[in-house]
């Protein structure tokens, strides 16, 4: 057992690169044998991949770390937000593994790169990437609403968000009546240590994110009652990954169309908070914020989409939303 736990750590930190397995017992001073029964057990347990490079070599990687689409692995991605709700525990009861990124750009690159077979980022993010990679469609408008500015005691007119994302096109329609200037952060613990420190004078942020700093104190004003009704969030899903394990994404989907919008029991939100990381209690509070599952089509993708201030054809739209 401590042999497994010790190749399991060493698959943890070579993540996407692997690892030849010829280098494994040298590199954690164990047996051929032991290293080779190992991997046996985890790859029958669907926890590893073995892929050939040569006729006596394999390079191995945990499961969740394989570069690129494989049959009958299905990895979501995601932020570290409620909006998700739905699609978390579609993704558990559909055996998906579920990553969990920073970035909304990052999120939608790995995506891109096949490192994950689906994920849920702002539709901005992924219209926009998905137009330039065209290797993705997004295939279901997971929310809206949700997020807000949460404001500090500073007054320096700076206010962080993420790039390229639905608080990024929120903030600067709010800032276009209060003139301040963004700052751009690549996580929100990054956003909310600079707001703590009174750097800058305020932040765009996701639930529960804004509910936990409503609960500290912070003033809060909600983008709903700023610019309205908007769309935060949608699903896609990387193209050679529906060409590998088609039937195994329809099968995610139609659970998830399923359950969306039902009533979330006490379970669930316990369920979710151990994915997320967040008080239980907080989490039911926060998805309160959105609209789970809304009916939606490419005219109010459009619409979204030039009123964020980027004019698209529709053939350019079209090649990347199937809803």
């Amino acid at each position: 057992m401590l042999a497994e736990k010790k190749i399991v750590k060493l698959l943890d930190e070579v993540g996407e690169k692997g690892i030849l397995q010829s280098e494994i017992p040298r590199i954690l001073n164990l047996s051929k044998s032991t290293v080779s029964e190992i991997l046996s057990s985890l790859e029958t347990e669907e926890k590893i991949i073995r892929k050939s490079v040569s006729a006596r070599s394999y390079r191995v990687w945990k499961v969740e770390y394989f570069p690129t689409p494989h049959p009958n692995l299905l990895r979501l991605g995601i932020l570290k937000s409620s909006e998700y709700a739905y699609l978390i525990i579609a993704a558990l009861e559909k055996r998906a593994i579920i990553k969990i990124f920073n970035d909304p750009i990052d999120l939608t690159k790995a995506l891109s790169q096949g490192k994950i077979d689906m994920a849920a980022s702002p539709i901005l993010t992924q219209v926009i990437m998905g137009i330039l990679m065209k290797n993705f469609r997004i295939v279901r408008i997971i929310a809206k609403n949700g997020s807000g500015i949460v404001f500090s005691d500073c007054h320096n007119g700076i206010f962080g968000t993420t790039e390229m994302s639905t608080m990024d096109r929120n903030l600067r329609k709010f800032l276009s009546m209060y003139h301040g200037k963004v700052h751009y952060f690549n996580s929100p613990e990054n956003m909310i240590k600079s707001l703590k420190e009174r750097e800058i004078e305020g932040l765009a942020i996701w639930e529960p994110y804004l509910s936990m700093l409503k609960e500290q104190g912070f003033k809060v004003k909600y983008f709903k009652d700023i610019v309205g009704e908007f769309i935060c969030c949608s699903l896609a899903v990387n193209i050679d990954s529906l060409s590998i394990n088609g039937d195994r994404i329809r099968e995610f989907l139609a659970y998830y169309d399923k359950i969306c919008n039902k009533k979330l029991r006490k379970k669930d939100y316990n369920v979710l908070a151990e994915i997320l990381k967040f008080n239980s209690n907080l989490i039911e509070k926060s998805v309160k914020s959105y609209s789970f599952c809304p009916k939606s089509d490419v005219n109010e993708i459009k619409f979204y989409i030039r009123d964020s201030g980027i004019d698209l054809s529709d053939e350019s739209l079209l090649s990347v939303v199937d809803i």
